[in-house]
């Protein structure tokens, strides 16, 4: 123990010796000790037995330092207590060394040889820490680690149970992220359909005269508010709810017509997280997304009757008609066993209770319940309401086609969440309805132009507009049944039909202002009827096959099964024997891609290594290793490929079999053929027909009654116009005026609007306006007779003329309309009336 203190001492002076610099401060520590030593007088004797007793300490000491090390070179694999054995030891032999330097007293020489044996037993304990760094340190790491090891050991199996949670929650994960996907595009959904409401005001706004725009717009955007707090609070219910008055009808037991379920009464009794049944969104947005379907339905039914009907007449009959018109529709067409507390929750959504649902009638976004219900609608009110003053002879024309154009694109914008959120999922079907709506808008707007180019010479802005909305109208009840070549085919017959449609309002006499019923009610019609000609099971597995995709199904069919299905085999002995040769070819390939593979890599390497800007050659030689890899490589790649396409092959025909076999014995079951589909959308289509219209006709009357005949305007109010009568405003303010002062203009005045007070206009009603013109141009011509005194009187107060208007100024209002009546009548030989309007 002493030689180890004072090897540590001399450890400590030969330090210090090495280090002169620090000898300054501890100056006055040296003196003494030199001092010290040379009063001390040396025994030779007992110095030359302490050197030999440091010898055998220091070998001993070596010793011990070699057992050390490997000890330290143990430690991670001793135990805990030998490690601490270790690291007392270690201690106990610094504290030795430092005891140590306390009581060495030896010469100068002695120390000078005993400092580099010193020396050398630095370098090994610096040896030794730098193989095992700190023993201290190094054990309690050890200890550490041992310990971390059975936490490592109760952490696996922790890991483990996670693993095998994580592999059950995988599902829940999915399910969770499709309920967000789906509730998403449902959400998007129902905010373009809202949209639509917009741009059906503009469109309807700009085909009106400038006196009706915001009158006409009004209705649309009320139906935002009216039918908006009625869906939420009665309307869902309604439509949605369980069945309550059933009827048993061409071959239907207990279809639904009209629903009811106190819980959705203001939705009291669904929870915001309530799922629907069936599907991955909440009832919610499920209300929302039908929302808009009701809100837009009514607001379409204006257009047949703009320019003539009072505002809250109108948003009554909306109240009315969605109660015992759409809701009953939808409820027929669209219900399913939603809200049936009868049948588990589970189980729920799997089963049409409506009419027409049971009936089997392909409905997919509202070709029955929004477009031929508004159609018929419109007729109805048409037909009950009367004309236009001054229609058909009298003109009313667009105020702006730049509105209306707005507006169409706006609901061809809008059309695409009305069609593709009806898949209620944001999958596949829904794309393919999202194809299918634009393909038939535009090969209907296309149609269209053809057609009005053909007939009148010139394509046309409102035509343009009315053909896109035709296609999108007719490819509504279809776009998730029908391919995309169906939707094409369903626009275009669209387009002829409802041109055919607006072409003859005016020979058949009835005033449908904007053609609602001619583009609403025929193209919807056209479009539910169409969709059981050009259905296919594989768009939509919920549907079925019309007469084309039947025939062509069961010819797949019995292809594949021919000769126990030996094109399949042949198929599969393909891909096998392509399979083979690639496989063949890979073996026969496989030293030659090895050794070129291994060329490209050391060849990389090199590249890789070599200096930057100075490596041309290793580039060139590592391109050419590449192409020669590619080269050996592209033979076999080909193979393979080939095998894979001749497989997918095999497995599609496999597939194919599989589908049109399971749906071919569910209709040998059900007993269908290729025309059912097309009988069953007739049935629906015009069972709808006559359910709108007899019913909106009674609700018209109905209206008419509570509002003591007040549903459409008087003769004054609607030719001052609906804007300043029901609403006190304007749509356009085109007079000049500011809100602080009047603004007198410079500019000259035209004719048709003169200044001065007096100033009155007349309308003529019983001949048009080119009848009028020749006789008032030939009264204005010199004659040798005596002029028509009825002419002398009123011609100094007529201003101007436009079309069967004559603007006049100052004398009797009264008298000058008496004499333009008798004028008129009297020349044309007709006769004609004249109100001041």
């Amino acid at each position: 123990m002493q030689v180890r203190r004072l090897l540590l001492a001399l450890l400590l002076f030969t330090g210090c010796s090495m280090m002169p610099g620090l000898w300054a401060p501890l100056g006055g520590i040296a003196s003494a000790q030199d001092e010290k030593k040379s009063a001390a007088k040396p025994d030779l004797e007992a110095a030359e037995k302490a050197i030999a007793d440091l010898k055998k300490a220091f070998e001993a000491t070596q010793k011990e330092l070699a057992e050390t090390k490997k000890a330290l070179g143990d430690l991670k694999t001793s135990s805990t207590a030998d490690t601490k054995a270790a690291t007392a030891k270690v201690d106990a032999l610094k504290k030795e060394i430092d005891a140590a330097t306390k009581s060495a007293t030896t010469t100068k020489d002695e120390l000078a040889a005993l400092t580099v044996k010193a020396n050398a037993l630095t370098k090994e304990l610096e040896t030794v820490k730098a193989a095992g760094g700190d023993p201290k340190a190094a054990a309690e790491k050890l200890a550490a680690i041992e310990k971390g090891a059975e936490e490592s050991k109760k952490a696996a199996e922790e890991i483990k149970k996670a693993a095998e949670k994580g592999v059950a929650d995988a599902g829940a994960a999915a399910t969770t992220g499709k309920e967000r996907g789906d509730t998403a595009w449902m959400l998007t959904s129902s905010a373009f359909v809202l949209f639509m409401v917009p741009g059906l005001a503009l469109f309807y706004g700009g085909m009106v005269r400038r006196k009706n725009v915001l009158a006409t717009m009004m209705h649309s955007m009320a139906a935002l508010a009216v039918v908006g707090v009625y869906w939420v609070a009665i309307g869902y219910a309604i439509a949605f709810g369980p069945s309550v008055i059933k009827i048993d009808v061409a071959g239907v037991t207990d279809g639904g017509l009209f629903g009811w379920s106190w819980d959705l009464l203001f939705l009291k009794g669904i929870e915001p997280g309530a799922k629907l049944g069936g599907y991955d969104i909440p009832v919610y947005v499920h209300v929302m997304f039908q929302g808009m379907f009701a809100i837009i339905t009514p607001a379409l039914i204006s257009g047949a009757i703009a320019e003539r009907i009072r505002f809250w007449p109108f948003c009554l009959f909306m109240v009315l008609w969605v109660t015992f018109v759409y809701c009953p529709l939808a409820h027929m067409v669209w219900a399913f066993d939603w809200f049936d507390n009868g049948i588990p929750l589970a189980k729920r959504g799997g089963a049409a209770i409506g009419l027409l649902g049971k009936m089997g009638a392909l409905d997919f976004a509202g070709g029955t319940v929004v477009h031929i219900a508004a159609g018929m609608a419109g007729l109805a009110c048409c037909l009950v309401l009367g004309k236009r003053a001054g229609y058909p002879k009298q003109i009313a024309h667009p105020n702006s086609m730049v509105l209306t154009l707005l507006g169409a694109g706006l609901l061809w914008f809008g059309w695409f969440g009305f069609n593709g959120g009806s898949s209620v999922r944001g999958d596949s079907l829904a794309g393919s309805a999202f194809a299918a709506t634009q393909a038939a808008a535009a090969a209907a707007g296309l149609g269209w132009m053809l057609v009005e180019w053909l007939h009148k010479g010139k394509p046309t802005a409102l035509g343009l507009a009315s053909g896109i909305v035709a296609g999108l109208v007719a490819v509504t009840p279809a776009s998730g049944f029908v391919y995309m070549w169906g939707a094409v085919l369903i626009g275009l017959a669209a387009a002829v039909l409802c041109y055919l449609a607006v072409a003859l309002k005016n020979v058949l006499g009835y005033d449908d202002s904007l053609d609602a019923f001619g583009v609403h009610g025929v193209g919807g019609f056209v479009g539910a009827i169409l969709t059981g000609v050009f259905c296919s099971t594989l768009v939509n597995s919920a549907g079925t096959d019309g007469p084309f995709a039947f025939s062509a199904h069961r010819s797949r069919l019995e292809a594949l099964k021919k000769d126990e299905g030996k094109m399949i085999k042949d198929a599969k002995a393909e891909a096998d024997k392509a399979a083979a040769d690639a496989k063949a070819k890979e073996t026969e390939s496989a030293t030659q891609i090895e050794a070129l593979t291994k060329a490209k890599d050391e060849a990389e390497k090199k590249f890789t290594e070599a200096t930057i800007g100075k490596r041309e050659a290793e580039a060139k030689a590592l391109t050419e290793a590449k192409e020669k890899l590619k080269e050996a490589t592209d033979p076999l790649d080909k193979l393979k490929d080939e095998a894979t396409l001749k497989a997918d092959a095999a497995k599609k025909m496999e597939d194919d079999q599989t589908a049109l076999q399971a749906t071919a014995d569910k209709q040998d079951v059900d007993g269908k053929s290729g025309l059912s589909q097309l009988f069953i959308q007739i049935k629906a289509a015009v069972f709808s027909v006559v359910f709108a219209f007899v019913l909106s006709l009674g609700l018209v009357l109905l209206t008419q009654a509570i509002t003591l005949g007040n549903f459409k305007t008087d003769a004054k109010s609607e030719a001052e116009g609906l804007d300043r009568t029901e609403h006190g405003e304007v749509g356009f303010d085109f007079s000049g005026a500011t809100e602080s002062a009047t603004v007198v203009s410079t500019e000259p005045r035209a004719a048709s609007a003169p200044r001065g007070n007096g100033r009155f206009d007349v309308q003529i009603a019983g001949a048009d306006s080119k009848e009028l013109m020749a006789i008032w141009s030939e009264l204005c011509k010199p004659t040798d007779g005596a002029p028509d005194k009825d002419f002398i009187a009123v011609y100094p107060h007529v201003t101007t003329i436009r079309g069967t208007t004559f603007r006049c100024r100052d004398g009797d209002p009264a008298a000058i309309t008496k004499r333009l009546a008798s004028l008129f009548t009297r020349l044309a030989k007709k006769p004609v009336t004249a109100t001041k309007v």
